[in-house]
């Protein structure tokens, strides 16, 4: 009995020592995890402007904005379902790589990031997915 008690111990331990250094690895990998929590500025830049991911609001005050998806990254001009006014400070919320393919057929990556604006009293006002490339970080 005692040497079963011992054996159980022992698991328990290595147990313990397996999911501390996973825990580790986790919390110190370079991953893109890293950039959650940081503030950048969402910017109209040439090269957002050349992807066609900026526009101009309607109306009486015709404002520079930046295009992006809700639920997930988009490029396409018919699928863009959310603008973040340019020049806006918002918070980065989550990453990702993404797979893309380019009018020649060529396939490149590129990194999307969930942001997300919120008011002086920090009351969430709008969050969605932009490119990485109309992203400014100060």
């Amino acid at each position: 009995m005692r040497r079963i008690l011992t054996w159980a111990l022992w698991l328990i331990v290595l147990a313990g020592i397996v999911a501390a250094g996973y825990f580790a690895w986790r919390y110190f990998s370079g991953s893109e995890e890293e950039t959650a929590g940081e503030q950048v500025i969402v910017t109209c830049s040439t090269e957002c402007a050349e992807r066609a991911q900026c526009g101009t609001t309607m109306g009486d005050e015709e404002t520079l904005v930046v295009l992006g998806g809700e639920d997930g990254p988009v490029v396409a001009a018919n699928q863009h379902d959310m603008y973040f006014q340019s020049g806006v400070t918002v918070e980065v919320k989550d990453s990702m790589e993404v797979e893309l393919r380019d009018t020649d057929g060529r396939t490149f990556s590129s990194n999307f990031s969930r942001v997300q604006l919120t008011n002086p009293i920090g009351d969430i006002v709008d969050t969605g997915w932009i490119p990485e490339w109309c992203i400014e970080r100060p």
